[in-house]
């Protein structure tokens, strides 16, 4: 579909809807798609336009919250923090920043509303915050809704200490989390936002997984994704996360 983007069609069922929205993500080559409201990032400015053609680009800096909003113009965002976006409105590109954070791509069937979502560690649950909205302003059915889990870093990178461990396995999963060592887990956000839609009662034919870890996958010999983990590490711990965060490839997820 696009030079350096992942992308598909949301399926249901088990097939593909020709007539609905695509999901989309940037990849490595693509350069960082950082955003602040007080910068400008001439590269995803122009990557941006040149895939929203004549919509309007509907964005948001984030904050690693639960917080999604519900948007029929772009203008309804200007300055806004938050984690997601949900809009009818066809003529709008909605677009969130990730880097081993997990995207999440919704659409509805029936009503057609469908968002993207910035699912962090501290959001995760922010789908349940989605459908749940859905359901309560569109009279959306769970049965309707279909999801793509992005890529994000996977439990074979993600490696955390005892007390996230414990928030996770008692909020989301157990089997979210596997102990590897003293004082050590590796946590896979995969299982744990399953756990969430399978909460919200979404069928499991409903959902994809784009199985493919932003932290090691590689194609021909080359990472295809950025990574914040992977590409900070290096850096001295004497530098401010602010500082690091410019220094990794940050990746679009939208929807067109």
């Amino acid at each position: 579909m696009m030079n350096n983007v992942i992308s598909g069609k949301f399926v249901f069922d088990s097939q593909e809807l020709v007539s609905g929205p695509s999901w989309c993500m940037t990849l490595i080559g693509a350069g960082s798609m950082r955003f602040r409201w007080n910068e400008t990032n001439d590269n995803r400015n122009s990557f941006l336009k040149s895939i929203a053609g004549a919509k309007s680009i509907a964005q948001l800096e984030l904050i690693h919250s639960k917080i999604v909003y519900d948007v029929e113009d772009a203008s309804e965002l200007d300055h806004k923090q938050g984690d997601g976006i949900i809009t009818r409105n066809r003529n709008l590109l909605p677009v969130v920043t990730v880097a081993d954070c997990m995207p999440v791509f919704v659409y509805d069937t029936k009503s057609r509303a469908f968002g993207v979502l910035h699912s962090g560690w501290k959001g995760t649950g922010i789908s349940q915050v989605c459908i749940e909205h859905l359901m309560e302003k569109y009279g959306s059915s769970p049965s309707d809704i279909c999801v793509v889990i992005g890529p994000h870093i996977e439990k074979c990178c993600y490696n955390i200490q005892k007390e996230r461990a414990d928030y996770f396995s008692e909020n989301f999963t157990p089997d979210c989390v596997q102990k590897i060592g003293d004082n050590e887990y590796s946590l896979s956000l995969t299982k744990a936002n399953l756990a969430v839609l399978e909460r919200c009662a979404i069928p499991e034919n409903n959902i994809l997984v784009v199985d493919e870890c932003t932290c090691c996958h590689k194609e021909n010999g080359n990472f295809k994704y950025g990574s914040f983990r992977r590409q900070t590490l290096p850096l001295p711990d004497s530098m401010s996360l602010e500082e690091k965060s410019k220094l990794f490839t940050v990746q679009a997820a939208f929807i067109v």
